[in-house]
């Protein structure tokens, strides 16, 4: 009986360890199985030695045995509910999705946090786009393993998108109008994939850019590698950290929104790169519409987003997703139709606003900086505002998938939230650069006393600030 205990011990243990194996094999090891794989191993060895020895007791130990092999198999199923292999949302409009990397060398700038010094902005950009085949090798997440090599997020290595890497364009609608992305304050260009393939789903060329010395580690297609010189984004600790904030987030904006329009002029370049990619027929003149790009971010690449419609009218449409403004922009706007996307949190009052603890009155000015400067920014040229309820900061990006835990995210589901963001984000690229109409741009006109939706998702308010649609 009791060498019958331990054989039931040791077939689990092989299944699992077997099971761990085959997933290895296939590029989905990751951390989160470690304590089943220790304590997996651990109980094989320790029932193939207890099989051979006469132990008084023998039960009390076949239950350690087999405990400790529990407590492992509960240790790694609880980290990967914490830190999943989590799948993106399928892409809902009528293209595969491509996608293919291009490196972008500005020889007009220098690049100034490069510690080899005498090296010249070079932009890594991602490009998404409609494609005609579904087959081929998709795309991981990340563009480079070595972006997360250990830790808890190493396990993104082994997503994958949607997009197939080099595949065939669809050639029957192009042109197709453009829209660049720029990510958050340190963040990288696949942050917002889940939105960036949804576009390319329904016939945009998305290009998203990482801007060198922000991003904790750019990497070139040559081996070279840039880290980040950018302090953190701190404008709450002291008046000292968000004098020194709002320093170099003016220093940003100048130098991110050059790297968008150096990406415009360069468009042409990103255009013959499309066409090389192998067609399954004959590839159009041009790739690329030219007449109509857009722009969107998230937090301070919502801002670059606004910045750059502000001082490129090559630019015809931006969206601003949960971000303040700086530069020239903050206080004059900008004359292309404009989409606010914020979480839901309340206008500071005027107490919150004096309040004695120094964080939270700093915190909460920037909040009210935020408000004022879509009032403004409305009253002048008009615009579309959407409050996604129950949302948190970022909900706009991919983050809340990549944890249960410490997300940034709200109480709103990470895939409700997206689905919501992309029906808003097509439907106003949709109108701005292919003249093609929405229901859901209708809205309300803005009344801040009060919380209507003007949407058909409960969940979001939507307001309309033109005077006429």
């Amino acid at each position: 009986m009791n060498r019958f205990k331990y054989w039931v011990l040791i077939i689990l243990s092989v299944a699992i360890l077997a099971s761990i194996g085959i997933d290895a094999m296939r590029g989905n090891y990751r951390w989160q199985l470690l304590p089943a794989l220790i304590s997996s191993l651990v109980a094989l060895i320790s029932s193939l030695v207890l099989m051979q020895l006469k132990i008084r007791r023998s039960s009390l130990v076949f239950l350690a045995v087999a405990g400790l092999g529990a407590l492992g198999i509960i240790a790694s199923a609880g980290f990967a509910y914490l830190y999943p292999l989590f799948v993106l949302p399928v892409p809902t409009g009528k293209y595969p999705v491509g996608t293919t990397s291009i490196d972008l060398v500005d020889s007009s700038r220098m690049e100034l946090c490069d510690p080899h010094a005498k090296s010249h902005r070079e932009l890594f950009v991602r490009v998404w786009y409609p494609a005609s085949k579904t087959t081929g090798t998709k795309a991981p997440y990340l563009q480079d393993p070595r972006l997360f090599p250990s830790g808890r997020f190493s396990h993104l290595n082994s997503i994958k998108t949607d997009a197939i890497v080099d595949a065939p364009l669809a050639t029957a609608d192009a042109p197709y109008p453009v829209a660049i992305y720029s990510p958050s304050w340190s963040g990288y260009k696949t942050d917002n994939t889940f939105q960036t393939q949804e576009l390319a789903s329904h016939g945009f060329v998305v290009i998203g850019l990482e801007h060198p010395c922000a991003v904790p580690l750019a990497i070139y297609p040559n081996g070279r590698v840039i880290y980040s010189t950018l302090p953190a984004a701190d404008y709450s600790s002291s008046d000292a950290a968000l004098a020194k904030f709002l320093r170099v987030a003016e220093e940003q904006i100048v130098l991110r929104t050059r790297d968008v329009s150096f990406v415009i002029d360069r468009l042409s370049q990103i255009d013959t790169r499309l066409q090389q990619l192998p067609a399954t027929d004959t590839p159009p003149r041009r790739t690329l519409d030219l007449a109509n790009i857009g722009i969107f971010g998230h937090s301070f690449g919502g801002a670059v987003a606004a910045q750059a419609c502000a001082v490129d009218p090559r630019l015809k449409a931006g969206m601003n997703m949960d971000g303040l403004l700086f530069g020239s922009v903050a206080k004059q706007g900008a004359t292309q139709p404009f989409l606010f996307m914020n979480s839901d949190y309340p206008r500071p009052t005027a107490a919150e606003l004096h309040s004695p603890d120094g964080n939270r009155r700093r915190s909460q000015l920037t909040d009210e900086w935020g408000f004022q400067q879509r009032e403004r920014w409305f009253q002048q040229h008009g615009g579309y505002n959407l409050t996604l309820l129950n949302a948190a900061h970022f909900n706009f990006s991919d983050t809340p998938l990549k944890s249960r835990i410490d997300n940034g995210g709200g109480k709103i589901s990470p895939e409700r939230a997206m689905k919501i963001i992309n029906a808003y984000t097509v439907a106003f690229f949709d109108r701005q650069l292919k003249g093609k109409e929405s229901a859901l741009l209708a809205g309300v006109a803005a009344q801040p006393q009060h919380r209507k939706s003007g949407s058909p998702f409960p969940e979001a308010i939507f307001e309309n600030h033109f005077s006429s649609n």
